[in-house]
This record gives structure tokens, C-alpha cells and sequence, in this order.
């Protein structure tokens, strides 16, 4: 079966950056090359910084304060980091968006509810989405990432022409990045008040 990589690459970069009004700016933590190729599809942002897992920590916490529109991260490993989560959050503008891994949310119920929280301390929106990925057996199955956002709501506020005109994406358009944020029933009851739409 191929490989369905570049659909995380595309989630993760696409739907922050059709989300912010005007993300110039991009923090990529973690992630490969492509990751940062998807990022650069769009002509509005003038400036990406891509650091590595390693280190992370301490590179961002030298950043400086609100220096980008949009933060990325491509690793699992911070999920639930209440350290690293404000780090993030303060090298983030003002309107900021942030995107970042998630546990599963059908499935890993207290992490996800721990993640959700300390995202929803600092952002007024607090939103999980989901995207196809190779199962462990033959066939797709889901992961999920989490979008927390400072102003810009991933549905409402969408930018339209940079979902769909931007060229060369296979996975993501606007429909996808809509009804990505759809939420079954047990979803919503099991995460009441820690998702924030």
C-alpha cells in the first residue's frame, strides 16, 4: 500500500495556516523536509523555523515572545508537556494558532482529557481533529492531531481560496478541513467542557 505520510504533513501544515488570517510567520518543531515544503506552498508566509525534537525545549524557550502566527509540531512526544505547551504558547502572536499531535480520543480517554486541558488554560479554542493513516494491519485507520487557537476558528474563519487554490496538496481541500473537526456523539459527552468550540 502507499505510503499515506504526506496526508499527516498536509494536516498538519494546512489547516493552521488556512485557519490564521494572516500567518507569516511558522515555528515547525519537529517533522521532516516535507513537512516544511507543505508549509511553503503558501506564498503569504515569509518566514519558517524549523527546529529539531531534540533540544526543543530549550531552543523555544530563547525565542522570542509572540515571534509566530503559527506554531507546528510534528512530535508526539509533547502532548501533554505543561513546560513545553507554554513555551508554545509564548512564542506565539497574539491571534496565534497552534497545531499538535494528540492521543486517540476514541481510545486514550484521561490523556487526551489531560492534553485538552492544559491547551484549554491558555487557548479560548480547543479543537481535535482526525486524518487517515496506514493501520498496523492491513488497511487505514485514524490518528488525531488538536488545533488551539488564541482567535481564529478552524471552521469559521477558514481561509476558502488558500484551501482550495493552493497548488500541488493530494489529501487536503476545504472539505476535508471542515469536516476533519466533525466529532461523533461520545466524543463530544466524553470531552465536554475541555473541547472549546
Amino acid at each position: 500500500m502507499e505510503n499515506l505520510h504526506f496526508i499527516k504533513d498536509e494536516m498538519l501544515a494546512h489547516i493552521p495556516i488556512c485557519t490564521h488570517a494572516e500567518p507569516k510567520s511558522v515555528l515547525l518543531v519537529g517533522g521532516c523536509e516535507k513537512l516544511k515544503a507543505e508549509v511553503k506552498k503558501h506564498s503569504v508566509v515569509e518566514k519558517v523555523t524549523h527546529i529539531g525534537e531534540e533540544n526543543a525545549q530549550d531552543e523555544i524557550a530563547n525565542i522570542e515572545e509572540k515571534s509566530y502566527d503559527v506554531v507546528i509540531v510534528a512530535s508526539d512526544r509533547f502532548g501533554s508537556d505543561r513546560v513545553m505547551i507554554g513555551l508554545l504558547n509564548r512564542a506565539l502572536s497574539p491571534q496565534g494558532v497552534l497545531v499538535m499531535p494528540s492521543s486517540n480520543i476514541l481510545t486514550q480517554i484521561e490523556e487526551t482529557k489531560v492534553q485538552l486541558g492544559l491547551l484549554g488554560e491558555l487557548f479560548k479554542i480547543v479543537m481535535p481533529y482526525r486524518y487517515e493513516t496506514l493501520a498496523h494491519t492491513k488497511g487505514t485507520g485514524c490518528r488525531n492531531l488538536v488545533l488551539a487557537s488564541h482567535k481564529f476558528h478552524p471552521t469559521a474563519d477558514i481561509n476558502l481560496q488558500r484551501a482550495d487554490l493552493t497548488d500541488g496538496l493530494s489529501y487536503y481541500n476545504s472539505d476535508i478541513a471542515i469536516g476533519t473537526f466533525h466529532l461523533p456523539t461520545i466524543v463530544r459527552r466524553n470531552y465536554a467542557g475541555l473541547i472549546k468550540l
